[in-house]
């Protein structure tokens, strides 16, 4: 059986996993450490469920793991970036600085 190389343009890729709903502001929010599945949805305010599914993409392509701790009556599910997931930090923080001066230009602009 043959594999076909795929080619994709580096750039592409990673706009393909930053470019979803939720996942840039998840990243930035687990840059600090890792964080529980109740403390990611507090902080970000969307569902449940999305929040699950952004997670476990980011799982899937490994950018971030989960680490569960096995309580008496539960688990509590850790999330915290893998080295992959790390490299992508100086990125966020580009896209921060450019929001943030993106933003003051829309503010001269409309104001």
């Amino acid at each position: 059986m043959e594999t076909k190389k795929i080619d994709h343009c580096p750039v592409e890729l990673t706009a393909l996993i930053l470019g979803k709903k939720w996942i840039p502001t998840i990243l930035f929010k687990l840059k600090d450490g890792e964080m529980r599945l109740g403390e990611l949805q507090r902080v970000l305010g969307c569902s449940k469920k999305i929040l699950i599914e952004q997670l476990n993409l980011l799982i899937l392509h490994k950018i971030v793991e989960n680490r569960k701790v096995y309580k008496e009556n539960s688990v509590e599910s850790y999330y915290y970036l893998t080295e992959c997931g790390s490299e992508l930090l100086p990125i966020l923080v580009d896209m921060k600085a450019f929001g943030c001066k993106f933003e003051e230009n829309i503010s001269m602009i409309a104001g």
